[in-house]
């Protein structure tokens, strides 16, 4: 039997999101063999350390090429659903604030002043333009995938049962961890980086209501919600913690660590609650 036809729609999203990882993975591939793309000063990304760092998050961006082709094409229906669920889920937390924060990210670009910075200004318009673009455009691949292979989850109703002890924790997690990027949101540091806590802290709370009530009313938007807030608080954590080690500042690492077991026992204990197929 022929395989489907793949729609002219899907095609372009898949390949638009590749296109979106291209000037950031030249990038990571200039720095780890010794180029100086975008560098001020070449000895930034000479220790070993940063080899590893550029390592970790070039290969996240492979991730996402990977993602994207498995979105759109039809042995990506083959492959177990944990292998996709999870590393979109992060993605989903890591991109979808640079979404929303973008129009202050440049803001703050056009503004700010960095000739002491040891990249060159254009690179952090690539690097957060490229984010901004992989997330609208991978997380559309993924809606569209998701659209085709769990289609009950939007037509089904929620499954009975409560949220849990897991949900409980969880929400009240994302509460704590709302009220602290809230207060780190007026304190110092750059606009967009204020920006963003301010998003994350947005997106905890709306997170936590929607698993508050997800019983009630129809399920799939509590689910986006709650998927979109909880993978925030894991991927934007969990980002944290690694920057925070691998730069060698770990002031907040108590505060996300309780951030990246929070999103996680909300999103364990939505999925519990997934309608399944007839």
């Amino acid at each position: 039997m022929a395989p489907p036809k793949i729609s002219s729609a899907r095609l372009i999203v898949c390949y638009a999101a590749i296109l979106g990882t291209l000037p950031y993975l030249t990038l990571k591939a200039s720095w780890v063999t010794g180029g100086s793309l975008g560098l001020r000063d070449a000895s930034f990304v000479d220790s070993d350390l940063m080899v590893f760092a550029n390592l970790v998050t070039g290969g996240m961006d492979v991730v996402a090429v990977i993602l994207a082709l498995a979105f759109t094409y039809s042995w990506g229906r083959r492959i177990p659903a944990p292998l996709l669920l999870f590393p979109i889920w992060i993605g989903t937390g890591l991109l979808a604030p640079i979404v929303l924060d973008i129009p202050v990210i440049a803001a703050d670009l056009t503004t700010t002043q960095s000739a002491e910075l040891p990249l060159e200004n254009w690179v952090w318009a690539v690097v957060y333009g490229g984010f901004a673009w992989q997330g609208i455009m991978l997380l559309t691949a993924f809606v569209l995938y998701a659209r085709d292979r769990w289609w009950f989850v939007v037509t089904g109703t929620v499954k009975p049962g409560t949220i849990g002890a897991a949900g409980g924790l969880g929400i009240v997690t994302a509460l704590v961890c709302a009220a602290f990027h809230t207060v780190w949101a007026f304190g110092p540091g750059g606009v967009a980086a204020r920006g963003q806590d301010i998003v994350i802290a947005v997106l905890a709370v709306l997170a936590a209501l929607a698993l508050a009530n997800v019983s009630r009313g129809r399920f799939w938007p509590r689910l986006v919600l709650v998927w979109t807030g909880a993978g925030t608080m894991a991927g934007t954590g969990a980002w944290g913690l690694f920057a925070a080690f691998t730069m060698g500042s770990a002031d907040h690492a108590a505060v996300l660590a309780v951030q990246v077991a929070g999103g996680v026992l909300m999103m364990v204990s939505v999925l519990r609650r997934l309608p399944h197929a007839a």
